[in-house]
């Protein structure tokens, strides 16, 4: 079955019910595009509230771009999944802007948004949570071209953001 979903940033999205995307979702941000998976299938499809949040959700795309990058620099500074995520790809590849900006910021020369900001978008998905709400989640990386490790922030269906995880 197919439905729409209408997006003001992108226009609107035909979906197929039966497979859950969208041909050629993309989000287009300062560094490129990025798309969209909408894991969504039957459940959204038969829930008018539900398909018009999932266009809500992408035009929020932005806001939650912010509100990751917010959560990521509050983790660098303990120390755990984003310091350690950072410091793998400072020593395991040849990656001179990271290594840079990684040394500037343990010398105190840089702050932690500074180095955040190198994490790009790599992709924005959408699903129904457990709850029965739309959850989301974006994956960030440091090198799309030299390795496939992610930085994954998730947020709940009331978009806050409410972990990361880093997953390949």
């Amino acid at each position: 079955m197919q439905v729409t979903i209408h997006s003001e940033s992108v226009g609107p999205l035909s979906l197929d019910t039966e497979t859950g995307f969208a041909d050629e979702v993309t989000i287009r941000t300062p560094n490129g595009a990025v798309p969209v998976w909408l894991s969504i299938f039957e459940s959204v499809s038969r829930n008018g509230e539900l398909l018009g949040e999932t266009g809500v959700l992408i035009d929020a795309f932005p806001e939650l771009v912010g509100k990751a990058r917010k959560l990521l620099v509050e983790d660098l500074g303990t120390g755990t999944q984003v310091a350690q995520f950072v410091e793998f790809h400072t020593d395991e590849l040849d990656l001179p802007e990271v290594r840079k900006a990684h040394e500037a910021y343990r010398g105190q020369r840089a702050t932690a948004d500074e180095l955040v900001a190198l994490l790009d978008p790599k992709a924005f998905v959408l699903s129904v949570g457990e709850g029965g709400g739309l959850v989301s989640w974006i994956d960030f990386t440091l090198s799309p071209d030299d390795s496939d490790q992610l930085l994954v922030v998730r947020f709940d269906s009331d978009r806050h953001a409410t972990n990361i995880s880093w997953e390949s």
